[in-house]
């Protein structure tokens, strides 16, 4: 009875795995399905270092900055151009100008071949803010849905939250910083 019942294991644990293996493979091509607008959809596979790829992929910019985009492992002439050039403009060498906040992407064509990099232009909503002790104000950043690290460097004068929402506690002067994606913005605060 014993060999028995552990040849009958045996169909069963083989079935067990199988619907694991379809469970797992139907996640994979759900969360493709879902995250087709993020920049993981356009990384189609791992770049290797003599393929033929670019330097980065998704790029975060503050408004009025420039970033240099260069295609990898070639010897051939490459071609650049924005889907959006009010957002980002490029010149023929590959470097990016950021010009209003926005989405888009920098196609990059060798040949027969387009590779594709996603720029995201981001701006803060108020560079300088007057308030008065009490009174509260909520900082945005724009171009972004991003999660923002919000920072005073004073609590005693402004406070901020989570949220980007600030708070007058004292008069004085002081900086709230905002990082995105290493990105670095700030608002001037003046509490009176």
């Amino acid at each position: 009875m014993n060999r028995n019942s552990s040849r009958n294991k045996r169909p069963i644990l083989a079935f067990t795995i199988y619907k694991i293996v379809i469970i797992i493979i139907v996640i994979i091509l759900v969360l493709n399905f879902l995250i087709e607008n993020t920049s993981s959809f356009y990384r189609k596979s791992i770049s290797l270092p003599f393929s033929l790829h670019l330097n980065k992929q998704d790029v975060y910019l503050i408004k009025g900055e420039e970033f240099k985009l260069s295609v990898f492992a070639i010897n051939k002439r490459v071609s650049y151009s924005s889907t959006n050039f009010r957002v980002v403009g490029v010149n023929f060498n590959g470097r990016l100008f950021a010009y209003r906040t926005g989405k888009a992407f920098i196609i990059a064509k060798v040949g027969k071949k387009q590779l594709k990099c996603r720029v995201h232009v981001i701006d803060i909503n108020k560079e300088n803010l007057t308030l008065k002790v009490g009174d509260s104000y909520r900082l945005k950043i724009r171009g972004s849905n991003t999660y923002t690290r919000w920072k005073s460097n004073d609590s005693n004068v402004v406070s901020v939250n989570m949220f980007g929402k600030v708070k007058a506690k004292n008069k004085g002067r002081t900086v709230i910083y905002a990082k995105v994606k290493g990105k670095v913005l700030k608002c001037n605060v003046n509490v009176k």
